[in-house]
């Protein structure tokens, strides 16, 4: 949809007449005694030009989309220019007798949300006055109207759209919509008195010589696009008002993520655990949602850097610097312009303006994955027995899963199955006869998956033959680039954008499945902090690195619905689980059990509901999981999309058995409502699991509860999270829900406090029928 123009810098168009109630309304003014201004053109009839507070059935201010939000200034009475509309969007074709253009002042007040109020609407008339005549010191008056605006200052460019309005001014970008406005500090420092020029593009577009910049109407939202030639960095900082969500998956995961400032870093997929305050993880989005109802998306091709500060030393996060710069890990292509692209989207509240944004920039999943793996737990040989894996134990947890009383959906071999990292083939050492071992697993019902890798270490005989043909990454003049990983100082990396790379390497993995009967696999890494310092691929050049985490996705994708990764940019289409990143055995917020919940919820927003928790209990990197820790782990586990074992509830005691074994039941049971809901995935925005604002958007204590979330909209759970805890606080949303295992019946919205919490406690609640509220 069209956004309309309105530029307040000089531009030439046809005569503008200025109607007023006198005689002097036909008064004409020629184009050659006026330099022109382009005022408020949109495609609306002429008869909606005008909105007059004087006649009680005019209508109100809009805040549905059906007409053009008209947003309150948040500063109490402040002066705001409404520009009438007209009729022909053409100014070209606008003549000396047409009434074209009006300019309108108007003072209105906002109620406590900053919206127009219905309420108040009798006090609160608008006194508008219409310029009458068209001499020397009414000329002068408007241009003071035209060029010192609503924000006090110079406007350098405006435009409209139905649902909101963007004007720019020399220091700010003003996004206003229905809610409110939002603020970015726009930071390219220009010399002194520098020229700039309107230029034909998009709805409006100002040249500065050094950088150009184009704003673009695309249905609620309004596309912000920086290019320059000579200029080494662009910045634009959005002021972070209300709630914030979205982004890159962090160490602590904060829910919101004001709550933790995070210096400048490039915005890549990233494995975090090499550098926790530097890099994101490896499921990223360059998208945000906020509780004042805006979205922000910054396209692909920008370079981006990203810093959300902490101005004032308070501990909260105040801006999110968009940075665009040509430094590594992004490549600049000779001749190549820097560009800063992004989206500012509104809508009325934040579920309203995810699901509205969130379809223009992304897919939904195509289809779900591997029914068992919703419904029953993964038991992985990771955590439980590290790189010490063989034949012997694998068939002796296998036979503990039985005996035990569990079900399993499959059991993963994880590391160090190979003869060498990147060979490909079991070591003979471990796993004699990996095909006798797969088939007795199989007899027993289980499935065996495998872990895989992208890496293939420069000692390992695998590693020739890749080098050769030019499988792995490289430079320019087409020579091998290693890199190193965790298992290895020196590898190659294997190019997922070469197609026959991707053949070769593929094959191999097919060729391992017919060999062992392995029915699937764990793909770890793919990160593009993988990459070497220097490195080309085969795609554009805009798209370096994330594309690199892109098409290794796309080409494990192809193995089936049976996989796992744990790395996603831009895969959301992909009917296959995504998994957290390793987290350690510890309670707190700090990549511990506290971190749980909110990565879930931030995994759900980016558009990957599809989530597959970390084993249960963590990895054990240095301190075990102690008992009460694990069980802990366990009952949150419980109602998310999947459960994965690896430590053994039976290395703990009896209580601990039957405790994860009632966990595992329950999960069972929710198995008919995680296959429902990951079919609605496929066809709704909404994740499996939500977050709790998703019932209750503009309530605060929804807004911040991130150690709870809900299970479609009709089942909350509440993980206990604290060691020793004997009381629980709970949010409820609005509607009547009952807690389970009780007849208590409470009606939110609510926050409350339960008491008697004990190890055995697994609180959830379950919303009544006939009380649900719609959205």
């Amino acid at each position: 949809m069209p956004g309309s123009k309105k530029f307040l810098t000089p531009r030439r168009i046809g005569g503008l007449l200025f109607p007023s109630d006198s005689s002097n309304s036909n008064e004409s003014v020629s184009e050659s005694e006026f330099p022109g201004f382009e005022v408020g053109v949109t495609e609306k009839s002429a008869q909606d030009n005008i909105i007059s507070d004087e006649n009680p059935d005019d209508p109100q201010p809009s805040t549905s989309g059906a007409g053009p939000a008209r947003s309150c200034s948040p500063v109490p009475g402040r002066k705001r220019k409404l520009f009438a509309r007209v009729q022909d969007s053409d100014v070209s074709s606008a003549s000396d007798s047409d009434s074209d253009f009006k300019v309108i002042e108007s003072s209105s007040s906002c109620d406590s949300e900053g919206e127009y109020s219905p309420v108040k609407r009798q006090h609160t008339r608008r006194r508008m006055r219409f310029v009458v005549g068209m001499g020397p010191r009414l000329w002068c008056l408007l241009q003071l109207l035209l060029v010192v605006g609503v924000y006090g200052s110079e406007i350098l460019l405006q435009v409209n759209s139905p649902y909101n309005t963007l004007t720019m001014d020399p220091h700010t970008i003003h996004f206003s919509h229905a809610k409110g406005e939002a603020q970015v500090k726009w930071g390219l420092t220009f010399p002194q008195g520098i020229n700039r020029e309107l230029c034909d593009e998009g709805d409006a577009c100002l040249d500065f010589g050094v950088a150009k910049v184009v704003v673009t109407t695309e249905d609620h939202c309004q596309k912000v696009s920086w290019v320059a030639s000579n200029v080494v960095e662009l910045e634009d900082c959005i002021i972070m008002e209300g709630h914030w969500y979205g982004g890159g998956e962090q160490i602590s995961q904060p829910w919101p993520i004001e709550k933790e400032p995070r210096d400048e870093t490039a915005f890549i997929t990233a494995d975090m655990l090499q550098n926790p305050s530097r890099w994101y993880g490896g499921v990223t989005e360059a998208y945000w949602i906020s509780s004042t109802g805006l979205a922000v998306r910054v396209e692909e091709t920008t370079p981006l850097f990203l810093s959300v500060p902490d101005l004032d030393g308070d501990s909260v996060a105040d801006e999110l610097c968009l940075k665009a710069r040509y430094e590594l890990p992004y490549v600049a292509m000779p001749g190549s312009n820097l560009t800063l692209d992004y989206f500012l989207c509104s809508a009325d509240d934040i579920r309203k303006v995810h699901e509205a944004t969130y379809p223009l920039f992304f897919s939904l999943p195509e289809s779900v994955p591997d029914a068992r793996m919703i419904e029953e737990p993964i038991w992985s040989t990771w955590a439980e027995y590290k790189t010490e894996v063989n034949d012997t134990r694998v068939l002796a947890l296998a036979k503990e899963i039985t005996n035990r009383g569990f079900n399993n959906s499959q059991v993963e071999i994880d590391d160090d199955w190979e003869t060498c990292h990147g060979n490909a083939v079991f070591n003979p050492d471990h796993f004699p006869d990996p095909k006798a071992v797969v088939d007795q697993l199989h007899s027993e019902g289980f499935r065996v998956t495998l872990w895989i890798h992208p890496f293939i270490n420069d000692d390992c005989e695998a590693f020739a033959y890749p080098d050769q043909q030019g499988y792995f990454v490289k430079d320019s003049e087409g020579q091998t680039q290693k890199t190193h990983w965790w298992q290895g100082s020196s590898a190659g990396i294997i190019d997922f954008s070469n197609e026959e790379a991707v053949a070769w390497w593929s094959q191999r993995l097919l060729d391992l499945k017919e060999e062992t009967g392995i029915d699937s696999f764990k793909f770890d890494a793919g990160e593009a902090s993988w990459l070497p310092d220097v490195y080309t691929l085969n795609v554009d050049e805009r798209f370096w690195p994330n594309a690199y985490t892109q098409e290794y996705v796309d080409t494990v994708s192809q193995f089936g619905n049976m996989i796992e990764t744990r790395v996603a940019r831009g895969t959301q289409r992909h009917n296959i689980f995504v998994r957290m990143l390793d987290k350690d055995s510890i309670w707190g917020s700090y990549n511990g059990l506290k971190s749980l919940v909110p990565t879930l919820l931030h995994f759900g927003i980016l558009g990957y509901p599809f989530v597959l928790p970390d084993m249960v209990g963590g990895n054990g990197y240095g301190d075990l999981p102690g008992r009460e820790l694990f069980m802990r782990w366990a009952q949150a586990n419980a109602f998310m999309p999947a459960i994965q074992f690896s430590f053994l509830p039976w290395n703990y005691d009896d209580q601990v058995t039957e405790l994860s074994l009632e966990v595992t039941r329950l999960h069972s049971q929710m198995g008919p409502l995680l296959q429902r809901l990951a079919q609605e995935a496929t066809t709704s925005v909404a994740p499996i699991a939500r977050p709790t604002w998703w019932l209750c958007p503009d309530l605060e204590s929804c807004l911040t509860a991130d150690q709870q979330f809900l299970l479609g909209d009709d089942l909350l759970v509440v993980p206990v999270v604290e060691e020793g805890a004997t009381t629980l606080e709970v949010v409820v949303p609005p509607g009547s829900w009952q807690q389970a295992g009780t007849d208590q019946v409470i009606e939110g919205p609510i926050t409350l406090t339960l008491n008697d919490i004990t190890l055995e406690s697994i609180v959830y609640f379950t919303r009544q029928s006939s009380k649900r509220v719609k959205h």
